[in-house]
């Protein structure tokens, strides 16, 4: 056999099996796949426009997201207005905190929680369940041993492990490089944390396909939920290139100001998994505030 010849297929060798021992591991989902899981889960942040949770439902949502909190500080003008009308309409409910690396993490788990526990006496929900979720990307993200510090916190107080939804580069990025080396140095039980959470990943940013592809840390296991659809730079984007997959929501949702294209359109979600998964995923990651320490 020609040398060179030798020395390529060695090479391909060995970045074959880089590639299969890397932390992250990369997921390619079908228009078909993704029609088997279960399209049931929105999310929302500030707005100021007007949901309509009936109609929601009627279109098959399940689960409701909505961000609280951001860093220790802020919390979402809209949050307590959306909660108690969502569970009159039979949505479960979900709350999300958009973590700010410089920012004491304690902190904000702190505010997180006292936040969604004085809604729900207000809102007169303490007894229903809510389903936290941290939100760890961007420039804010925190690295993946102080995410499993948060989500301990979060059980702490809870008796259930949050969501954790989580931006992971493709490979080949510097970003990617960084976390894989974040990944690689986690302890057994920040391990066992980041998997009791289960992963939630966007992958939404560009031109819709049959064909899409995005990064999982083999820690997860796989993806529990995949946000395919939301909006960038004022624009509606899709990763899906199917109508059940546009993002649109008609009346159900109609959003204040920004571009018309918006208006009726919400971030949507996929829950990779059967409806009695899904219920069982919700009863095990979320609690009532009435039974919080």
């Amino acid at each position: 056999m020609n040398m060179r010849r030798v020395f390529f297929c060695v090479g391909v060798a060995a970045v074959l099996l880089l590639a299969a021992c890397a932390p992250i591991r990369t997921e390619t989902m079908t228009l078909g796949a993704a029609r088997r899981c279960l399209n049931n889960t929105v999310d929302f942040g500030w707005d100021g426009g007007v949901i309509r949770p009936d109609q929601l439902r009627r279109m098959g949502v399940g689960l409701m997201i909505h961000r609280a909190t951001l860093g220790g500080t802020k919390t979402d003008a809209d949050y307590a207005r959306r909660e108690r009308p969502a569970r009159l309409a039979g949505l479960k409910w979900g709350a999300y905190h958009y973590l700010k690396r410089r920012e004491n993490v304690g902190a904000q788990m702190h505010r997180l929680t006292s936040v969604v526990a004085a809604t729900a006496r207000r809102n007169g929900t303490a007894n229903h369940p809510v389903m936290l979720v941290l939100d760890n990307e961007g420039a804010d993200r925190v690295s993946w041993t102080e995410l499993a510090r948060a989500a301990q916190m979060l059980r702490g107080r809870t008796g259930v492990w949050p969501l954790l939804y989580c931006s992971v580069p493709s490979p080949g990025t510097s970003a990617f490089a960084q976390q894989c080396k974040e990944l690689e140095v986690l302890s057994a039980s920040e391990r066992q944390v980041l998997r009791e959470c289960g992963l939630w990943v966007p992958r939404y940013g560009e031109q819709p396909d049959t064909r899409v592809t995005f990064s999982v840390p083999r820690v997860f296991g796989d993806w529990t939920f995949w946000q395919y659809c939301g909006d960038l730079s004022g624009r509606p984007r899709t990763a899906l290139a199917a109508p059940e997959f546009s993002g649109q929501v008609g009346a159900a949702f109609t959003r204040s100001g920004g571009r018309p294209a918006l208006r009726h359109f919400c971030d949507r979600n996929l829950f990779n998994g059967s409806p009695a998964e899904f219920e069982q995923f919700y009863r095990e990651h979320a609690s009532p505030v009435a039974l919080w320490r």
